[in-house]
C-alpha cells in the first residue's frame, strides 16, 4: 500500500510501476477550499473507483492518484468524463484529470507529481451516469448551492426563536429561555431546493449551520442578556471555533447559553457526549438533551448529573380515553419532571396531559393560556 506522494515517487523511481495512473485534481471545483465540500467530492469519486479496485493515493489537499496496476482504468475514466460533463452543465468548474500509461509515461507522471498541476483531460463525449450516480452527484450540486447561499447570507434573516415557557406554582406562565435555530424552511425557500427530505444533504450541511449560528451569537451577544439555547452537534462543541466563542463571553453570558445536544444524532457516542459536556461545564454553559421520547426506557449513557434540561418529543404521544398520557419513565422522574420540556404540544388536550404527568416546561410559539 502506497502512502502519499513520497511512496508513489519511490515506486516510480524503482522501475516497477505498471498499468495506468489517473491523476484527479479538484482545485478548479467551486468551494474546494472548504474541507467539508471537498471531502464530499472525494467520497463520490472513491465510490466510483471502488468497483474497479485501484490503489488510491492522496498527494495533496486537492489531488488524488488512482493507480490501476492490473485492472482496466477505462470504465473509471468514463465515469470521470461523465462527472466533468455534469459539472459543466451546472456551469461549475469540474474535476480535472490526466491519464498516464506506465512505465512509458513515468517521467511525465513524476514531473506532474512534483508540481501537482494536472492538465485538462481530452474533450470526449461523456457516457451516461447510472441513476444512483446521478443522484449522488445531484446531492453534491445541492450542497454547493447551500454553501454559496450560507457563505453570503445574513443568518439573522434566517434565525427563528422558539420560546420555552414555565408554569409556576400559581399556574401563571413565564419565559424560561428561547431556542435559537436557523429556520430550515426559510433556508429551503432561499435556495429553492429541499433539505429535510435529503438525509445525506442535511448531514453535510449541519456543521455549516452550526458555525453560522455561532457566528450569529458572536455578532448578537445581546441575545445572551437572557437565557437562550442553541442546538449543536457534539463535534462542534469540542471544536476550537466554539471554545473561542465562549472564551470571549462574560460569566453571566455563558450561564445564559444553553447548548442542546440531540439524543438521536446518529454520530453521537458516549465518549463524544461526555467530552462535549465536559467542555460545556468547563465554560459554565448549561446543557440540554434534545429529542428524547417516552420510549427511552432508561437513560443509557446520558450524564444526567451534568444535564440541566431534557427535551421530550411528544408529537406521537397517544392519550388514553380519559386524555391521560403514559407516565414518565422512572429515570425521567428521578431527573425531575419540572426540568423536562414538552416540545410543541399540538393542542390544549395534549398540553393538559403533559401537565398531568408533572411537566412544567413547554416549548411553543405563544404563551400557553
Amino acid at each position: 500500500m502506497l502512502t502519499g506522494t513520497g511512496g508513489l515517487l519511490r515506486l516510480l523511481n524503482s522501475g516497477d510501476a505498471r498499468g495506468t495512473a489517473v491523476v484527479v485534481d479538484l482545485r478548479e471545483v467551486p468551494y474546494a477550499e472548504n474541507p467539508l465540500f471537498r471531502q464530499s467530492i472525494v467520497d463520490l469519486l472513491d465510490r466510483f473507483a471502488r468497483q474497479y479496485h485501484p490503489e488510491v493515493i492522496d498527494v495533496g489537499r486537492f489531488t488524488q492518484v488512482f493507480l490501476f496496476e492490473q485492472g482496466d482504468a477505462a470504465p473509471f475514466v468514463a465515469k470521470l468524463r461523465a462527472v466533468a460533463a455534469d459539472f459543466a452543465d451546472q456551469h461549475m468548474g469540474a474535476p480535472r484529470f490526466t491519464i498516464y500509461h506506465l512505465p512509458r509515461e513515468v517521467p511525465q507522471l513524476t514531473a506532474q507529481l512534483r508540481r501537482v498541476e494536472p492538465e485538462q483531460a481530452a474533450d470526449q463525449p461523456p457516457p451516461a451516469l447510472t441513476p444512483l450516480e446521478q443522484q449522488q452527484l445531484a446531492g453534491v450540486h445541492k450542497l454547493a448551492v447551500y454553501e454559496q447561499v450560507l457563505s453570503g447570507a445574513d443568518v439573522s434573516a434566517l434565525v427563528r426563536e422558539s420560546p420555552v415557557w414555565r408554569q409556576g406554582t400559581d399556574a401563571a406562565w413565564s419565559l424560561e429561555f428561547s431556542e435559537v435555530t436557523v429556520a430550515i424552511d426559510h433556508l429551503e425557500r432561499a435556495v429553492g431546493t429541499p433539505l429535510r427530505r435529503d438525509p445525506w444533504l442535511l448531514q453535510q450541511i449541519t456543521p455549516i449551520l452550526d458555525r453560522r449560528i455561532i457566528r450569529h451569537f458572536q455578532h448578537e451577544q445581546s441575545r445572551l442578556y437572557t437565557p437562550h439555547s442553541v442546538n449543536l452537534r457534539w463535534q462542534t462543541v469540542v471544536d476550537g471555533v466554539f471554545q473561542e466563542f465562549v472564551r470571549e463571553l462574560t460569566y453571566d453570558h455563558r450561564r445564559n447559553l444553553i447548548v442542546e445536544i440531540s439524543a438521536i444524532d446518529p454520530d453521537l457516542t458516549e465518549n463524544g457526549l461526555g467530552e462535549a459536556v465536559d467542555v460545556l461545564r468547563l465554560w459554565d454553559c448549561r446543557v440540554a438533551i434534545d429529542h428524547l421520547s417516552l420510549r427511552h426506557a432508561d437513560a443509557g449513557y446520558l450524564p444526567l448529573a451534568a444535564v440541566d434540561y431534557l427535551k421530550l418529543d411528544i408529537g406521537g404521544l397517544t392519550l388514553d380515553a380519559d386524555g391521560n398520557a403514559p407516565p414518565l419513565p422512572g429515570w425521567m422522574q428521578d431527573f425531575g419532571a419540572d426540568r423536562i420540556v414538552a416540545i410543541h404540544p399540538r393542542d390544549q388536550r395534549l398540553l393538559s396531559a403533559c401537565l398531568g404527568i408533572g411537566l412544567r416546561l413547554v416549548e411553543c410559539r405563544d404563551r400557553p393560556g
